[in-house]
């Protein structure tokens, strides 16, 4: 097997130190307030709807989208016209159980300017009105409708932060599994690859996060066990960091340096490798959980997902790549 790449980030600016200092006194503990009671998810709506009064970047054009079971935002950042080969699915992040449309549309832009490419930005059904199948069946349909639009799989890419990494992963196996046309690549940004906690209690870096605590991230599997159980789910949960990878296309994962989450991004793409599957984890000195979503604020944000956009624009069909 071939060794993964790996590369360490060492610029840390300013503004990165003041956003992590900011996120450890107001995120962390209140998802650590929330791991008290993980069904009390209200606070998600009132910043649903603050995001959602957010202008988008200038040049960006949206159009809804309807999906078998959800909606879905046809999303072109500045400069995206409509005659490109690549396309993006786009599935965001939010413990599964927060977060939408609004809140990512400003990123979802961003990305879909350094690829080049459109995306589309599903709004899957989360927990706990459904279960993670149905959440992963809402983002295979999304990547079903790309495909009826006539996009080649081999020019499609995945991309997901955080929960949405976990779904990102998922739905590829997905795609693998129903013998569909496989995608170009998967990109995460401080992806989710295990709802267990043992990995987290287990890294060096579980005091250091600016965000989460071990103890949010058992919050997070009692509450999803918690769903399973009210739906009936009986089959064993496999995370995408213990699933059988074969078959995946190339990935891109992104994680910052003493994220909680750094040692499970370490071992999948070692997992990815011997799988055969081509993989490069990008450590981002200082950078908290899914700091491209600051990219207007961050100069190492905008860093970040211009090499989603290097990423993307290297993968493809030759079709795409001769255009």
């Amino acid at each position: 097997m071939d060794e993964p790449v790996r590369t360490t980030w060492a610029r840390q600016s300013r503004r990165s130190q003041l956003l992590a200092t900011s996120l450890r006194h107001t995120v962390k503990p209140t998802l650590l307030a929330w791991s008290f009671l993980p069904g009390f998810i209200w606070p998600s709506r009132i910043v649903d709807h603050a995001a959602g009064l957010l202008p988008p970047p200038d040049g960006t054009t949206i159009e809804r989208v309807g999906l078998a079971q959800c909606g879905a935002e046809w999303i072109k950042g500045p400069e995206v016209e409509g005659d490109e080969e690549r396309a993006i699915l786009y599935l965001h992040g939010g413990a599964l159980v927060t977060c939408s449309l609004a809140t990512h549309r400003r990123m979802v832009s961003y990305i879909s300017h350094s690829t080049r490419a459109p995306a589309l930005n599903v709004d899957f059904r989360m927990m706990p009105e459904v279960t993670i199948e149905h959440m992963v069946a809402d983002c295979l349909s999304g990547y079903r409708w790309l495909l009826a639009q006539g996009y080649r799989g081999d020019n499609i890419t995945i991309i997901g932060d955080s929960a949405g990494g976990f779904l990102a992963f998922l739905t590829a196996l997905a795609i693998r599994d129903e013998e569909l046309e496989a995608p170009a690549g998967i990109a995460c940004m401080s992806p989710l690859l295990d709802l267990g906690v043992a990995r987290k209690e287990a890294s060096p870096y579980s005091d250091r996060c600016d965000v989460f605590t071990v103890r949010a991230c058992r919050g997070l599997e009692r509450f999803t066990a918690d769903v399973d159980a009210r739906h009936e789910v009986t089959a064993p949960r496999i995370s995408p960091i213990d699933a059988d990878l074969t078959g995946l296309p190339p990935v891109l994962i992104q994680v910052g340096s003493h994220e909680i989450l750094r040692p499970e991004c370490e071992e999948m793409v070692d997992r990815l490798a011997a799988a055969d599957v081509a993989a490069e984890l990008q450590v981002w000195k200082g950078q908290v959980h899914v700091f491209q979503a600051a990219g207007s604020f961050l100069p190492e944000g905008r860093s970040a997902v211009r090499e989603i956009g290097s990423f993307v624009r290297g993968l493809g069909s030759p079709r795409a790549v001769a255009s």
